[in-house]
């Protein structure tokens, strides 16, 4: 009662109307509008630690663990979640034996943005076979076809909305994936699996607090994923946490040492950092164990990014250099990266050349 009243007097007329009827809709088991009420009234007070406290509690209500994480976090701060952990793996009702993996999508890695690979994966149930070997086939239109199909029979089936989230995902509908996969947590669904795929929808929504939630949970139900790692550093770096970020990007490159994008990104995290001389050790390791020329172009990209920040232009240059003797990468890219370190060195008639070249002008 005394959390209700103090509640109140932190609103306004309105908003403390809407607070007092989220109560009354929720004694009336009416949890979705009462939780409505609760995110409208959010949207004014966005910092009212009462508001997330209800929100919270409402969402674990309803197995939406990594939203109730969120909004607790904004109540009390944001301190350790390990008791959320333990509700999570008393809560989740769906055998593990019905998981099954798919392969990694590729991961796009460039100087703009850190976007992490999502690990997508799907819970396997008999009646889905034929959605589940179309959407591995790629036919991810005829998959969600027959998801729908089977929703309107088997509508709280956590498996059959699950894969429809993940077909919807790799068509890039994240917002409605989301719909779906709140929809598998509502009837006990909260894996690794889920709140991976989750946090890679809201991550591509740009809501990377929210991500982060999801992978933070998911951290503490497998510590030795590094992809988990990966995209939790991602949300880091997007929310301006470049320490985290780091850390999480150094335990996923210790764990999978091989990988030259794991590495390419905690070299760039490390540039965030203000650790460019150590980033370009980061950069050469990829540049070695890379076997894929695509990934070694992006790394040397990169690298030569991290020279010029050095003012290493003559270095910068003569990775260009490199670059075209090998054959590879953009010839726009590199052309206008090779006029600009020429501009910069003061050899004008060569940049300009540079610059036509780049532009297609040049014979």
């Amino acid at each position: 009662m005394f959390g209700i009243v103090m509640g109140l007097k932190s609103l306004d007329g309105t908003s403390a109307v809407l607070y007092s009827l989220a109560l009354v809709l929720e004694t009336l088991g009416l949890r979705n509008i009462a939780l409505g009420m609760f995110k409208n009234a959010i949207k004014k007070y966005p910092h009212n630690r009462w508001l997330h406290l209800h929100a919270s509690r409402l969402c674990l209500k309803k197995g939406q663990v990594d939203m109730a994480v969120t909004h607790w976090k904004k109540a009390a701060g944001p301190e350790d979640i390990g008791c959320f952990i333990y509700w999570l793996n008393k809560s989740n009702r769906i055998p593990a034996m019905y998981r099954k993996p798919e392969s990694n999508l590729c991961s796009l890695q460039d100087e703009a943005s850190l976007i992490a690979p999502a690990r997508k994966k799907v819970t396997k149930s008999a009646p889905q076979d034929p959605g589940l070997e179309m959407l591995e086939q790629g036919n991810v239109d005829g998959a969600l076809e027959f998801f729908f199909k089977e929703l309107q029979t088997e509508k709280s089936d956590p498996g059959l909305l699950f894969n429809t989230g993940v077909a919807l995902s790799k068509l890039n509908q994240h917002q409605e994936a989301l719909v779906y996969y709140e929809k598998a947590q509502e009837v006990g669904l909260n894996n690794l699996e889920l709140l991976n795929n989750k946090g890679y929808s809201l991550f591509n929504l740009a809501r990377y607090d929210e991500a982060q939630t999801c992978y933070e949970l998911a951290r503490g139900m497998s510590a030795n994923d590094y992809i988990i790692y990966n995209n939790l550093a991602a949300c880091y770096t997007k929310t301006g946490q470049a320490a985290k970020a780091q850390q999480s990007f150094s335990t996923a490159v210790k764990q999978n040492p091989g990988d030259p994008l794991l590495i390419n990104n905690l070299a760039m995290c490390l540039e965030l950092c203000g650790k460019a001389t150590e980033a370009l050790k980061y950069y050469d390791r990829a540049l070695v164990i890379g076997n894929d020329q695509n990934i070694k172009n992006t790394v040397l990209i990169n690298k030569i990014n991290c020279l010029i920040r050095l003012k290493r232009y003559q270095d910068a240059l003569a990775c260009c250099d490199q670059m075209f003797r090998d054959g590879s990468g953009s010839e726009f890219e590199i052309w206008t990266l090779r006029a600009e370190l020429l501009n910069t060195l003061g050899r004008v008639g060569e940049a300009a050349d540079s610059y036509r070249k780049a532009l297609g002008l040049a014979v």
